[in-house]
């Protein structure tokens, strides 16, 4: 990467020029939300990083730093360096202004896999990250649950095991709960407790002629598996 001047008298220090003879200028390179950005100065505050980002109004966003697999937060005012390496990583979430109430943040606990959260935001899924109990659940609010059931819409969660993906989901849950709209009972359901509800799970699991590859399938090839069930309960599939 080209580097900066620097106002010393060796000719090692004179400012580098490319091959046209114009002064090269340092950048310093960084992702927000998946999208690269560069600037020429290393230390930005999270407002900075919000305002490169194009976030008009900054202080309706939060901003976190990726450190491993969790995720920093980073003040409006608080000073981040980054290196010309470009490996800083920054993911956003806005506030959601609601009307008379204060609105509610949502959680990211930890880092999905990047492919993941694409999956999930380019699904639209209003989506968190929660780690409680020494359990490590994504949770999809207000899923969009096909014709055939009540409610039509319901939170959906999945559990991941540790070493995901290289570890399978299995089953999923809903809350609340859901029925046939025909009445007839939904087979092979358990139960489970989380965030203080209790939550209905489905005992669809994966057999040896369609198991888990752990370089192929993940949350977004799970969510296919989670139609098909429901589909095939009501003998749509």
């Amino acid at each position: 990467m080209n580097t900066n001047e620097n106002h010393g008298h060796h000719d090692d220090d004179a400012p580098r020029t490319d091959e046209d003879g114009v002064r090269a200028v340092k950048v310093y390179g960084f992702r927000i939300d998946k999208k690269s950005y560069e600037n020429p100065l290393p230390d930005l505050t999270g407002r900075d990083l919000l305002v490169i980002a194009g976030k008009a109004h900054p202080d309706r966003w939060k901003i976190f730093q990726k450190v491993g697999a969790q995720l920093k937060r980073i003040g409006l005012d608080e000073v981040v360096h980054v290196s010309d390496s470009g490996e800083e990583r920054f993911v956003t979430l806005t506030l959601d202004q609601t009307e008379g109430e204060q609105p509610l943040p949502r959680r990211r606990d930890f880092a999905l896999p990047e492919g993941d959260e694409e999956t999930l935001d380019a699904a639209g899924h209003r989506w968190e990250a929660i780690q409680e109990a020494g359990a490590t659940r994504v949770v999809v609010r207000d899923y969009p649950v096909r014709t055939g059931y009540a409610p039509a819409k319901a939170d959906l969660m999945l559990r991941l095991l540790p070493g995901y993906p290289s570890t399978q989901i299995d089953m999923f849950y809903f809350h609340p709960p859901l029925a046939r709209a025909d009445g007839v009972p939904i087979r092979a359901l358990v139960g489970d407790t989380f965030e203080g509800k209790h939550w209905q799970g489905w005992s669809r699991h994966r057999t040896g002629e369609n198991p888990w590859r752990p370089d192929v399938d993940d949350i977004g090839t799970h969510l296919a598996l989670v139609e098909h069930c429901l589909a095939k309960e009501v003998g749509a599939a």
